[in-house]
């Protein structure tokens, strides 16, 4: 026999007498074409995955028979399979802790306290370490499942899914046909207005997705024993546990079952979409479109992403068919670091396969960096909106996500016993490539350039602006065509200015015979009439020259530009309305808007180049000239486009309905553009990439670090 084998905790259970409880509950499942036995413990709805080695010593326990008698039998019986002394104490263990195990032996009342407060401290640490997903136990649901289940059971067939299809084309020509209003909504989805309904609506798509993974649960033949309260984000929401489906023998039922919540959370999503397509603004109007939101974005980016422990996850390990995926990613990862890196032959892999392997190693990558980068964004949208909130939940996620990992696997470098042949190597390697990767990112210099939104715009341009109130009756010149100065472009009419302007020729006439009927001797009234008729013809002058302005003409050779133009045809326009511009389109340059915390670059004189991708042809960038600073703070956009109430991604105020007043104060950065295939044209929004002097990521990331948190938490 192998010295692997042995265990040197093997004589505390090698006499000991036991059998499984006849209340366990047994089933065969099949995982990647390898057979399988879950055992659960039907009063705690706890499950254990045993191999078909390890079921065999389980169900060959019985009280007149010791372990070590058991084990010797399974050694001779299957030579190459049975379990290690460490894998029968292992599982021991785990059918211990499941009450899956009766013994011969009097109880220790003491050690079964013992037992049961050391489960209870390590489940509510379990749960406070997750703060994603803090749940508690409130009520046993079966009596209104039970209610529930035979009016939805109709709609569990072809006839359902055929609907719920139905339904979700048809949402989706909704949400098509309405998309402007629905991105420009999302601006105001965090107002302190809105807050209420959003819970509200949190609420009521929160439980009709917990009742459809209960109902799916029920129907194939589940039990769904608990109901209570999540803590999502600190946000108690409703919640069930479906874990009896673990049982099912058909992994597509489980799939079924794990989806389910998201089936009828999209469903109810289309019928808050048509709700909201079809009201006018009111509570009812925001109410419905956060159900949208809340029904069809969250569930996209939390319950379908199989990276974070909800719906998605579960689906992804039955159709992969690794039970418990994330914690065997994670000891898979330990194998390789303890196999590969620390040199520990001895190691053991969770994987059954090669390919299992790999599923979960790059697993466990991908989940450990998507949760921090997602803990990382929900601090600072809560930090941006919530400054207190945001504070305490950073400080709490540092702690969770940082400080006590790397405690742990600092006591796991220092008192783990399965290192004891290989610590001084393993604290070498840690420390020494921590060291390493320290050095290099606060030592070796790499590229640095940050980004900005902004506008073409041409070097000489003229905006045209209706000088007189009127109707626009004719456009003269077509919007695209060269035009040279002078040009009538557009005209207006206006039937009261030619009133007004017969009624100032009256006036005048009036005036003119009054002083023509004075005579010599009557020297006031002679000047006062000189000062009447003086007055109604400037009157008339004015008149006339509103006449003359109702044609509206080119101030600059150029083209002319006016895309809105033709849908004001017939429209009356007060005076100094905007009708568009006449630009000369020789040379351009690129307008930016820079944030105040990226800004330091620009005056630093650090500044190497910059280059200009615009929206539509990203693919192409455009080399940039000069490049001029304006130093005066501004927070008036050059554009309406740049900004969040057109589309762009500038913050604007939510006060403003211009669209042009910006939230935070910037800068104006003029950039000269270089020659170019890209079509340049007035207004067009893009983003331009200044590249400064290369620093080391370390230097980087601490002034970024140091700029978030100046822009967020003020």
């Amino acid at each position: 026999m192998s010295e692997s084998l042995f265990s040197d905790a093997w004589h505390r259970v090698a006499q000991q007498k036991a059998r499984l409880k006849p209340e366990t509950e047994i089933q065969r499942h099949s995982f990647r074409g390898t057979l399988w036995y879950v055992m659960r413990n039907p009063l705690t709805n706890q499950f254990a995955r045993l191999s078909s080695c390890a079921y065999f010593f389980a169900c060959r326990l019985r009280l007149d028979r010791t372990v070590e008698h058991v084990w010797r039998e399974c050694l001779e019986l299957f030579p190459e399979e049975a379990p290690t002394q460490q894998e029968v104490i292992q599982l021991l263990a785990q059918l211990t802790n499941l009450n899956l195990l009766a013994s011969s032996l009097p109880p220790d009342v003491a050690m079964t306290f013992e037992r049961y407060r050391k489960t209870r401290q390590q489940e509510i640490r379990s749960k406070w370490l997750n703060v994603l997903y803090l749940r508690m136990h409130i009520v046993d649901p079966t009596p209104l499942l039970d209610a529930l289940l035979p009016f939805f059971r109709p709609f569990f067939n072809k006839f359902g899914v055929t609907l719920w299809f139905l339904v979700m084309f048809w949402a989706a020509k909704v949400a098509i046909e309405h998309w402007t209003p629905l991105l420009d909504r999302a601006n105001g989805f965090f107002a302190p207005s809105n807050l209420f309904l959003v819970y509200l609506a949190a609420i009521l798509t929160k439980g009709w997705h917990e009742l459809g993974h209960a109902l799916l649960c029920g129907y194939l033949g589940g039990e769904v024993r608990t109901l209570g309260m999540m803590l999502l984000l600190l946000t108690p929401l409703p919640y069930v546990d479906v874990s009896s489906s673990w049982s099912f023998t058909g992994r597509w039922q489980r799939m079924l079952v794990a989806a389910g919540g998201m089936i009828f959370e999209l469903f109810l999503a289309a019928l808050a979409l048509f709700v909201w397509a079809s009201t006018p603004s009111g509570p009812l109007n925001a109410l419905a479109y956060n159900m949208v939101v809340l029904g069809s974005v969250t569930t996209l980016l939390f319950n379908l992403n199989p990276l974070l422990r909800f719906d998605g996850y579960y689906i992804l390990s039955d159709w992969l068919e690794i039970p418990n995926l994330s914690q065997r990613a994670i000891l898979h990862l330990k194998y390789l670091l303890e196999r590969y890196v620390f040199g520990l032959h001895m190691a053991l892999s969770p994987a059954q396969t090669i390919a299992e392997g790999h599923w979960l190693w790059i697993y466990a990558i991908s989940a450990a960096a998507y949760r921090a980068f997602l803990v990382w964004s929900i601090f600072f949208l809560l930090a941006d909106h919530f400054l207190g909130l945001g504070l305490v939940l950073s400080s709490f996620i540092i702690f969770l996500w940082i400080v006590l990992p790397v405690g742990k696997f600092l006591r796991y470098l220092a008192r783990d016993p399965f290192l004891r042949t290989v610590r001084p190597r393993a604290i070498g390697i840690c420390f020494g490539t921590f060291a390493a990767l320290l050095l290099l990112l606060a030592l070796v210099p790499v590229p640095h350039h940050f980004f900005a939104h902004g506008i073409v715009q041409a070097d000489v341009s003229r905006q045209i602006y209706n000088q007189a109130d009127g109707t626009l009756r004719q456009i003269v010149t077509t919007p695209g065509q060269p035009v040279h100065a002078g040009q009538v472009l557009v005209r207006f009419d206006n039937p009261m200015m030619t009133w007004q302007i017969a009624r100032a020729e009256a006036q005048v006439r009036e005036a003119e015979g009054l002083l023509n009927s004075l005579t010599d001797d009557s020297r006031v009234a002679l000047e006062s009439a000189q000062s009447q008729l003086l007055a109604a013809r400037a009157q008339l002058a004015e008149q006339r020259q509103l006449q003359s302005d109702a044609e509206v003409r080119a101030p600059i050779d150029g083209i002319w530009v006016a895309p809105q133009l033709s849908s004001e045809f017939g429209s009356w326009m007060p005076r100094g309305s905007i009708l568009g511009e006449v630009i000369q389109p020789d040379h351009f340059h690129f307008l930016a808007v820079v944030p105040q915390d990226p800004s330091a670059d620009l005056f630093s004189g650090t500044l190497r180049g910059a280059k200009v991708r615009l929206r539509g042809q990203s693919g192409e960038a455009i080399p940039v000239g000069d490049i001029r600073i304006i130093p005066a703070q501004q927070k008036q956009l050059p554009s309406a486009a740049l900004g969040w109430l057109a589309g762009g991604d500038i913050e604007t105020d939510e006060k403003d309905t211009t669209g042009l007043q910006a939230k935070n104060p910037f800068f104006l950065v003029w950039a000269e553009l270089g020659p170019t295939d890209v079509f340049l044209a007035q207004r067009r929004s893009g983003e331009i990439r200044f590249s400064t002097a290369w620093e080391p990521l370390l230097t980087q990331g601490l002034r970024h670090l140091r700029q978030l948190f100046q822009e967020k938490i003020k």
